[in-house]
């Protein structure tokens, strides 16, 4: 049977590659009919910071992911079609949160009843893949739904 995508998850790093792994969701969304929803995980701040000024910065890092996410998309979606932007309609959300990016995905993942996980990856190598882990193989490894992870151009 062949799978009817309607919802999309991409995860992105606001890392200048990162709209190579876009693109693809935005492919996958383009011919299926499906909406994309974008997620960006962030370090939470540290706990020795006055809690009512963490707050205050948690508020203002959000607030501020969001716009970028924003003005890249807008960017994006005018390269791709200059005249009209016929591809705002397939983005339905953006979810800008702190924590563990393998947690929060995962978690946004359950909770929205996505059908596919978009991320992109850098590549290292296997030593550090190795040693370190990568949110990718992570994501791989832990998610119960699929994950097309696209390796970023360098």
């Amino acid at each position: 049977m062949i799978p009817k995508l309607k919802k999309i998850l991409y995860a992105t790093d606001l890392s200048a590659s990162a709209s190579h792994a876009f693109g693809y969701a935005l492919s996958l969304a383009v011919a299926q009919e499906a909406k994309i929803s974008i997620i960006n995980v962030y370090e939470k701040l540290t706990n020795n910071v006055n809690f009512q000024q963490r707050n205050i910065d948690i508020a203002a890092a959000k607030a501020k992911l969001a716009e970028v996410i924003q003005d890249r998309l807008a960017h994006y979606f005018k390269q791709e079609d200059p005249d009209e932007c016929k591809y705002t309609r397939y983005v339905e959300n953006i979810y800008v949160c702190a924590g563990s990016p393998v947690t929060a995905i995962l978690d946004q993942a359950r909770q929205g009843g996505y059908d596919l996980i978009v991320m992109g990856t850098h590549g290292h190598g296997f030593l550090y893949s190795a040693l370190i882990g990568s949110n990718a193989q992570k994501m791989v490894q832990e998610s119960e739904i699929p994950v097309l992870v696209v390796r970023l151009q360098d």
